[in-house]
């Protein structure tokens, strides 16, 4: 079965569940393996709720061991790659209410390169959401960069853990927008992070379901990649200067989503929802 027949029936189903299922079904649904191992599984909460919702880039990072490949669930399918190769666990507990299933560990070494440019520019809007969990503090969850693997020059849209083990939204604009939770964040439990661009009302970030932070802001024009687990945060005052090996995030991670629009205050309430 194609990735594309895949994506057509995981859409089918979507709608099924949406419209209303037996707890029976619903749990028969809940799994479908794809014998290629294209796509290891299709999920019906943090991977189909953010498709029904129009992600144009997700990345489960739930593929298992070995390989180097990250697959985008999303219709554009623009596979990433794991720099360093894929390392993976499979363990409890799982960031979704779904059966434990493997989740990638990012580190120094290890993390995740998408192809294809994404066009950013403050009058377009766009979110871009994650789940992890750490104990430690530094790295870049997922953002925006002018170069696909190297430490970008240009970046922008930057979701972090700052060195006080904080979430914080970077953003360049006319100005460094930088805006960020008043707690930390690496306790070991799994968390829920979204940045927003609402080319209306600016820069929002919200966290495990709320907003925790905004600015009137907006980001500069950047072409760039969209980078998972690593990019340079040198100039920002959150960031970690030239320092690329902080600039890694270290840890667990799962579901990171893309949007060419900005979601709504609701949407990320229940996307959260899907919590365990």
């Amino acid at each position: 079965m194609t990735r594309r027949r895949l994506a057509a029936l995981v859409g089918v189903l979507l709608l099924v569940t949406w419209l209303g299922t037996s707890p029976t079904v619903s749990a028969f649904l809940a799994r479908v393996v794809n014998t290629t191992n294209t796509i290891k599984s299709a999920i019906l909460d943090c991977t189909q709720v953010p498709l029904a919702d129009g992600a144009t880039r997700h990345y489960p990072l739930n593929e298992g061991a070995g390989g180097v490949i990250a697959y985008d669930a999303s219709p554009t399918g623009a596979d990433g790659t794991y720099q360093g190769g894929r390392n993976s666990n499979a363990a409890n507990p799982y960031p979704c209410a779904r059966p434990i299933d493997w989740y990638a560990r990012l580190d120094q070494t290890h993390w995740v390169s998408t192809p294809g440019t994404i066009s950013i520019a403050p009058g377009t809007s766009s979110s871009q959401e994650a789940w992890f969990r750490t104990v430690n503090s530094q790295g870049v969850i997922c953002g925006f960069g002018s170069t696909q693997t190297g430490a970008s020059t240009n970046k922008t849209n930057l979701l972090i853990i700052t060195s006080l083990g904080r979430v914080a939204f970077l953003v360049k604009g006319t100005s460094n927008y930088e805006i960020a939770t008043s707690y930390s964040l690496n306790d070991g439990a799994w968390h829920h992070v979204v940045g927003v661009h609402d080319a209306a009302s600016g820069l929002i970030l919200y966290v495990d379901g709320v907003q925790r932070a905004s600015v009137n802001g907006h980001p500069s024009a950047l072409t760039g990649y969209f980078r998972i687990g690593y990019e340079n945060t040198n100039g920002f005052t959150n960031g970690f200067g030239t320092d690329q090996d902080l600039a890694h995030f270290w840890d667990y991670m799962a579901f990171v989503s893309y949007y060419p629009f900005a979601l709504s205050a609701t949407q990320v309430s229940q996307h959260y929802a899907l919590h365990n």
